[in-house]
């Protein structure tokens, strides 16, 4: 499966490569620029599927360049970094092509959100999900479709649950949860992992993980009829 292809046009040299190294992290393919006449000279060879634009060019501007890539592509992704903040810069922005907008300074899981969610309007995955059921789960992007719906858990949750994903074929105990899940230097009660099976069970449903009193807990395939 193809990874998702991000071009990064950032004038700044350290933003530059940190947002190369994280991008790459999360499972993209990534192209960057520093100038936005490059960007757009590139762009037909590069074939990105998400723009990630900072308005702030050393030869023009991104608004600019966001026109100029709209014309090209008019299905690519676009999310303008910037320092501005004002209410008109956004606007001006939104008219020239951007989808998303973020403000620097910015928080790199909330820029990879902003990115997964604007990939998913195109269905675009980093990964191929694995399944359990009616469960499907995307490692890379840590997203979650249950029947259909896509349903949000905190981190906690998400690994919990993928960990018993990956071990659907077993009973897993609460010792080994812990231990993977929290890690060997957590110290508080076995409770812990009944309380989040209990706060999964209720986004997804009751029946989804099976427990076996004095082994631990298995994720099980629904079916239909035990569903309803």
């Amino acid at each position: 499966m193809n990874k998702p292809k991000i071009m990064v046009v950032e004038d700044d040299k350290k933003l530059r490569r940190l947002l190369e190294l994280e991008l790459q992290h999360a499972g993209y393919e990534v192209v960057s620029y520093e100038e936005g006449f490059e960007a757009i000279e590139n762009f037909g060879t590069d074939k990105p599927d998400l723009v990630i634009l900072d308005i702030m060019l050393p030869d023009t501007s991104g608004y600019e360049v966001a026109t100029e890539l709209r014309k090209l592509s008019p299905d690519v992704l676009i999310l303008m970094l910037t320092a501005l903040g004002m209410k008109k810069d956004k606007l001006t922005g939104f008219e020239s092509g951007a989808d998303d907008y973020l403000t620097k300074p910015f928080d790199t899981e909330e820029l990879l959100a902003r990115i997964r969610a604007l990939l998913r309007r195109k269905h675009i995955s980093i990964s191929k999900p694995l399944v359990v059921g009616k469960l499907e789960i995307y490692e890379n992007e840590r997203r979650v479709i249950y029947r259909g719906r896509e349903v949000e858990l905190s981190k906690t949750e998400f690994d919990l649950l993928l960990y018993l994903a990956k071990n659907s074929n077993r009973v897993v105990s609460k010792e080994e949860i812990l231990n993977s899940v929290w890690g060997i230097d957590y110290y508080g009660s076995d409770n812990t992992v009944e309380v989040y099976v209990n706060y999964i069970r209720k986004k997804l449903s009751p029946e989804v993980i099976k427990t076996y009193r004095g082994l631990g807990y298995k994720l099980v395939e629904e079916n239909d009829e035990t569903s309803n």
